[in-house]
């Protein structure tokens, strides 16, 4: 910072403070911090790489005293020099446990004697110098003349340097980095790769390398800073060299160079050494200016200089002739996010959810799903539609209100609230659970689950049709839910519909005060030829245990097909052909406990019945097979009256046998 003598003298009048000397905790981690967040806890991050020697910035936002509470590019970079500076891995630029605290055990002291604005002496022409280092002369962008300009602690090799007369082998460029794709926002994207190799006359330290950037776009812009903030030049994984997208000059219309310093990095005798160049993306694309710009990035010359201290300009091998194209894409693109939604394998099936019938049952499972989401932003969720369905009364007669339960959070929302429409006269609605603002990261998969409060059956209180038992209920996450739904990406975009794919679909669950379950114990299918008419008959047998759930129950010794009075048992026979000349018989492998013709199921002593069904000679030559697709029951004893269990019973069939 320069001040003019009167100017100076006028400062001093009203801005100098005096402050004594002192050592305070630089920063407290709590959390983890990485590009695009915002709070407090980032503002005081600043503090503490400003404090030290890892300038965030030298002018303006982020700069020594005018730290800011958003986490950019360049207090990325930053961050970077530091996990660099104290050996930390990854040098990824996020702030996690690890840095957070090597970050914390730094101490930073404030200086005593007269202070600038930002809380630096004068004396110290406002600049921050590392704690602990000397101070002296600054480079333009705040690190120290003795340093290299480099900051601190950059690990970079230099001098001294092993013979006099090294210098460079060649230059080639690094196929990988061909056609290289930037979004908004992201910083230190690799676009340009190349080795250099040194003879084995001696070590070479290189001292600068020209960029240049060109950029065609007539429908467009060819400025820079449109495109990008700044350059980086890095070896190995060691930041050398950077330069704002201000400090290029444009040349001929859209080709923009700039010699930037480096800190002197050193390529031994004989060896070779890899170099890249980075590029920070401006924070936002005008839509005109990627839609058709043709964006070029290469390297022009060296300069390096030997043991001897002579300095060379190499501009010949691969350089200036690299022309690696650079795309400009939207964040989202560049991120190539993906928000994948299915089913989880532990999601109800269809069946029967025992609800009671004088009071409210609360939190009976509808359906459970997952997130997966894909590509390197997170999402943020605020709004998700969830379709439910009801058979014979309305949704508010059956439900009063439905949680969503997702990654350890608990959102309730009222049926007859947030209903899609008036749900105490429908059967199918949308309830929408909004304000959610919860966050999927990156890679990462979280279930969720639906459950519903479920009125009592009477149901007096409502003035709707009265729920009746039997009823169901079922929720789904459809494709017109998933279209509906509020996900943004970090930059605040919301995810397009091939962004967001998949669907998770309930099964319907039948409300009951009382009820069955069946369990499928075992399959069997013979068959043999008759001695009579050279026929084949068939034997199917299909074994399994019936459960009665909040009351006994009844059902019938006699299997049929559909027709008769007594068609307990629904029995399918798929082949190719039809079937008819059959008959079935139910028998109780538990015991013999009958009453009135029909097999008596005690609640809480489930009983083990096998459907045995013969096929007689018949000339039909085919594939056959036996399937139980119903069961009818009830709890009365009736032999005309029942209940018709239907749910989960696609494995309850018989291998097909070959009749002929």
């Amino acid at each position: 910072m320069k001040f003019t003598k009167g100017i100076f003298a006028s400062f001093l009048v009203f801005a100098f403070v005096f402050a004594a000397a002192q050592t305070a905790s630089a920063y407290t981690h709590m959390g983890m911090l990485k590009m695009g967040s915002t709070g407090s806890q980032v503002m005081e991050l600043q503090k503490a790489l400003n404090g030290n020697g890892f300038l965030i910035s030298t002018t303006g936002a982020g700069s020594p005293g005018m730290e800011s509470s958003y986490f950019g590019a360049k207090t990325k970079s930053a961050v970077m020099a530091f996990q660099s500076a104290k050996g930390l891995t990854p040098v990824d630029g996020i702030v996690g446990i690890n840095t957070g605290a090597a970050l914390g055990a730094l101490t930073t002291t404030t200086p005593t004697g007269p202070l600038c604005p930002n809380g630096n002496t004068v004396a110290s022409s406002c600049m921050t110098a590392p704690a602990g280092t000397p101070t002296g002369p600054t480079c333009p962008n705040g690190n120290l003349i003795s340093n290299n300009c480099a900051p601190s602690g950059t690990t970079t090799p230099t001098g001294p340097l092993a013979g006099t007369d090294g210098s460079i082998n060649d230059v080639n460029e690094l196929s990988q980095y061909s056609s290289e794709e930037v979004g908004e926002g992201q910083s230190d994207v690799k676009v340009v790769g190349f080795e250099v190799e040194a003879t084995n006359d001696g070590d070479i330290a290189i001292k600068s390398a020209k960029l240049s950037f060109t950029i065609t776009n007539a429908s467009g812009s060819d400025n820079l800073d449109d495109y990008i903030d700044g350059a980086s030049i890095w070896m190995g994984s060691t930041k050398v060299g950077s330069a704002d997208a201000g400090d290029f000059s444009e040349g001929s219309s859209g080709v923009w160079t700039k010699t930037v310093t480096l800190s002197n990095p050193v390529v031994k005798s004989d060896e070779t050494e890899k170099f890249y160049v980075s590029v920070d993306a401006a924070n936002s694309f005008d839509s005109g200016d990627i839609d058709s710009e043709v964006f070029t990035a290469d390297v022009d010359n060296l300069r390096f200089a030997d043991g001897s201290g002579v300095i060379t300009t190499e501009d010949g091998y691969d350089l200036g002739s690299m022309d690696v194209n650079v795309s400009f894409v939207t964040f989202s693109t560049a991120a190539d996010t993906e928000l994948k939604i299915t089913a989880a394998s532990d999601s109800p099936d269809a069946g029967i959810a025992m609800v009671d019938d004088t009071s409210d049952t609360d939190n009976v499972s509808l359906l459970k799903g997952k997130f997966k989401l894909e590509g390197t932003s997170d999402v943020l969720i605020d709004e998700l539609p969830i379709t439910i369905t009801t058979s014979g009364d309305s949704l508010s007669a059956v439900a009063s209100s439905l949680t969503l339960k997702i990654g350890g959070k608990t959102y309730t929302e009222s049926v007859g609230a947030n209903c899609s429409t008036d749900c105490a006269t429908v059967q199918t609605a949308t309830v929408t659970f909004d304000d959610l603002d919860f966050t999927i990261d990156s890679e990462d998969t979280v279930e969720f689950e639906i459950l519903a409060d479920i009125n009592d059956i009477e149901n007096t209180g409502v003035t709707a049709t009265d729920f009746d038992e039997g009823d169901t209920l079922l929720a789904s996450l459809t494709s017109t839910n998933r279209a509906f739904m509020d996900a943004e990406n970090e930059e605040g975009d919301q995810l397009t519909s091939s962004e967001k794919t998949g669907t998770s679909t309930g099964e319907a669950q039948e409300l009951r005060s009382n009820g069955i379950m069946l369990t499928l114990v075992s399959t069997n299918a013979t068959s043999s030829n008759s001695t009579t008419n050279d026929q084949d008959t068939a034997t199917f047998t299909i074994k399994f245990k019936v459960t009665a759930i909040g009351d006994s129950v009844y059902v019938s010794t006699v299997a049929s097909t559909a027709g008769s009075a007594n068609n307990v048992y629904a029995v399918d026979y798929s082949g190719t052909s039809t079937l008819t000349d059959v008959s079935g018989i139910i028998t109780n492998n538990t015991d013999t406990d009958l009453s009135g013709g029909l097999w008596y199921i005690e609640e809480g002593s489930p009983e083990t019945l096998t459907l045995q069904v013969l096929r007689a000679p018949s000339a039909t030559d085919d594939l056959f097979r036996a399937a139980l697709s119903s069961l009818k029951w009830n709890t009365t004893g009736s032999t005309t009256t029942f209940n018709s269990y239907t749910s989960n019973l696609d494995d309850f069939k018989t291998d097909y046998v070959s009749l002929d």
